[in-house]
């Protein structure tokens, strides 16, 4: 004799229990996935490159800002030519001139890199894999303070009081 249980053997609570369980697990993925960035449909996105001489501690997705509001993000580094370059999927509905300038910044002093975009003013605008030609690289935060803290190379001299010129004979000040 077999014993068969069938949806109606279960009790509402034990129903209700299961949906809640089901709908929690639903929302935890669907949180998991937008905080870690990551999109089940593509973005409507034009794609534009710069090169940078250090890109520092700039990662992959990191936000690309004008402004402080984020218009896109880094879609990929890699080395061409012994100098960095980045790859920017940019929102289309932002239009950006020829002559916008990238640097890439930091949040704060410690904080996460991104790319800052600076727009110019000329008329024509970037178009779908072209390349910004103005960018600033990344400041190198153990270099400042060294440079703050025991000056620069190039520019340190020891500043030295000129000598007083001997005086003559028979001047007032002639200490002989």
């Amino acid at each position: 004799m077999e014993n068969k249980t069938t949806l109606f053997d279960y009790t509402r609570a034990e129903l209700a229990a299961g949906i809640f369980v089901l709908l929690g697990l639903g929302a935890l993925g669907y949180l998991s996935i937008s905080i870690g960035g990551l999109r089940l449909l593509p973005r409507d996105a034009y794609h534009v490159t710069a090169r940078f001489s250090n890109v520092g501690d700039l990662k992959l997705r990191a936000p690309v800002k004008i402004a402080g509001v984020t218009i896109g993000r880094v879609e990929s580094i890699k080395l061409a030519e012994f100098v960095g370059e980045v790859a920017l999927g940019l929102d289309r509905s932002v239009r950006l001139p020829k002559d916008t300038i990238a640097s890439i910044s930091t949040a704060g002093l410690l904080g996460d890199a991104y790319v800052s975009l600076s727009p110019g003013g000329a008329d024509a605008d970037l178009q779908e894999g072209d390349r910004i030609a103005q960018t600033e690289p990344a400041l190198n935060m153990a270099d400042l303070v060294g440079r703050a803290a025991f000056g620069t190379a190039s520019g340190a001299s020891k500043e030295t009081e000129p000598e007083a010129a001997p005086a003559k004979a028979g001047e007032k000040g002639d200490a002989r």
